[in-house]
């Protein structure tokens, strides 16, 4: 018969290939749908995705929501993973971004927005309690405890219901014996209408939300720390490579000194904040000890190193304009996002390649609430860069950054000299408030000569004086950068 066919009706080749696929080295082998058994993962090497992810570097892999794929090895906030499909690429993706798919059972495919692949009761109720999910919320999932069967997982309150859907002999589904239904969709729409049958409502389907956080964590093995740069109360800032190629800023954290929520504020803040004269986040290392935050490094170092070396000596007005202007750039965008700085000084903003400026260190930055943050606790803080209403009633706000502006424009201008010579950094709030009057009295501010009457000056006294203030950062710098830039035309 196939001698016949293929000699009388060769036009259908590929159908007899199909029926009596050719022989080769002795051996059947299908010229369709060909598949290396040994190489396809176990049911238990199998992961799903619960959310999609977008590979950073050529290390990580770019996977979507719902797909399946190969667990080749847990590197702990990572896994090591293979695509089934496709040209079967790997990489590393984040551990939390996954889940272990169904077990064995003959599932068959549901195309519904409330179903997902989820392995455990315990991933169901982490994902309904989820952020935007709420009472009403639902999923249905494979049964990790029943292979074959479903489970239904309803969010009441603030607890997680779970309700098995069995699956007759006859492909039939039921939870309750005398309600049985075709298929899954049918069950599930019924008890939308007749919730009350088993006490939970069935109001939307889960969402699935990738968590914020987990897409800026990186393994630690990724970075390398090369140089010391600084340290200070929050910990050390070093010179780092990534991948041993990158080089990065990076700094590290004791879990000691730091507490979760400030931390938190801190990277938050650090992930919205994204401007041409801040600096920008690339990573964070937040498990285990030291933390790191890691971000991009600024060739030059501090602006205050900077003033004080060789470059410094060589700057020109129209450099001190640019570098005032780009930390002025920098704050008004803060103060938009009703960020407050609290700790702005030249060795907090640092410098690039053409004298790019940007402003650093959130280190105290904390988002406001009622535009107004009250200091609390014993917390060391630079006096010499410090509003009088922070000294006095431990009141910061976007007022408090316009002085410590004004206190840069001093260290810019006098090329990083330390301000109020003479006063010791312990000094009463008072003493540093009178002399820094004093100074721009005597115009000292733009380093250049001009009368105690002298625009810039006098925009810098009333906004620090007594009970006289800016009434926002934008309109401040704004105006302080226009009269300095006229004076030098």
């Amino acid at each position: 018969m196939e001698s016949f066919l293929r000699e009388h009706l060769p036009c259908f080749n590929c159908l007899w290939d199909r029926i009596w696929p050719p022989k080769r080295s002795g051996v059947y082998v299908s010229t369709v749908d060909l598949v290396i058994q040994d190489n396809y993962p176990s049911r238990t090497d199998r992961v799903t995705a619960l959310y999609s992810f977008n590979a950073r570097s050529t290390h990580e892999l770019t996977i979507e929501q719902g797909e399946e794929l190969c667990m080749i090895s847990d590197e702990g906030e990572y896994i090591l993973a293979r695509k089934l499909t496709g040209n079967m690429e790997s990489g590393l993706v984040p551990a939390s971004y996954v889940a272990q798919s169904s077990l064995p059972g003959g599932h068959y495919t549901i195309q519904e927005p409330w179903y997902m692949e989820v392995a455990s009761r315990n991933d169901a109720e982490r994902l309904l309690f989820s952020s935007p999910n709420a009472h009403g919320s639902f999923l249905v999932r494979p049964s990790d405890s029943t292979p074959g069967h479903y489970s239904l997982s309803v969010r009441n309150e603030d607890k997680v219901s779970h309700f098995c859907i069995s699956v007759s002999p006859g492909g039939q589904f039921y939870i309750q014996n005398e309600k049985v239904f075709a298929s899954i969709e049918k069950l599930v729409n019924f008890y939308k209408t007749n919730w009350k049958l088993i006490k939970s409502p069935l109001l939307k389907p889960c969402v699935w939300v990738a968590y914020q956080r987990d897409q800026w964590e990186r393994p630690r093995s990724e970075f390398k720390l090369v140089r010391q740069l600084g340290a200070g109360n929050f910990g050390e800032v070093w010179e780092g490579l990534w991948n041993n190629k990158d080089k990065v800023a990076i700094k590290t954290f004791k879990q000691d000194n730091i507490n979760e929520s400030d931390f938190k504020k801190e990277v938050n803040a650090l992930k919205t904040l994204c401007h041409k004269n801040l600096i920008q986040l690339y990573a964070v290392c937040s498990v285990g000890e030291p933390v790191y935050i890691v971000t991009e490094l600024m060739s030059k170092g501090s602006l205050l190193q900077f003033l004080r070396g060789t470059e410094g000596r060589h700057l020109t007005a129209g450099s001190f304009m640019h570098i005032i202007s780009q930390v002025a750039e920098g704050m008004v965008f803060l103060e938009k996002e009703h960020v407050v700085h609290r700790d702005l000084a030249a060795r907090n903003v640092l410098v690039g390649e053409k004298l790019v400026c940007k402003v650093a260190d959130f280190g105290l930055a904390r988002i406001l609430k009622d535009d107004l943050y009250s200091l609390q606790g014993n917390i060391k803080i630079p006096i010499k860069w410090t509003a009088p209403e922070v000294l006095t009633r431990s009141i910061y706000s976007t007022k408090s950054d316009v002085w410590s502006y004004g206190i840069v424009m001093y260290e810019v201008y006098m090329l990083g000299q330390m301000p109020y010579q003479g006063e010791p950094q312990n000094t009463k709030g008072t003493n540093i408030f009178n002399q820094a009057r004093r100074i721009f009295k005597e115009s000292l501010l733009l380093g250049v000569p001009c009368s105690p009457n002298a625009a810039p000056a006098e925009v810098m006294a009333t906004g620090q004086g007594n009970g006289i203030s800016i009434n926002v950062f934008t309109n401040g710098a704004a105006q302080l950068v226009s009269q300095i830039r006229s004076r030098h035309r």
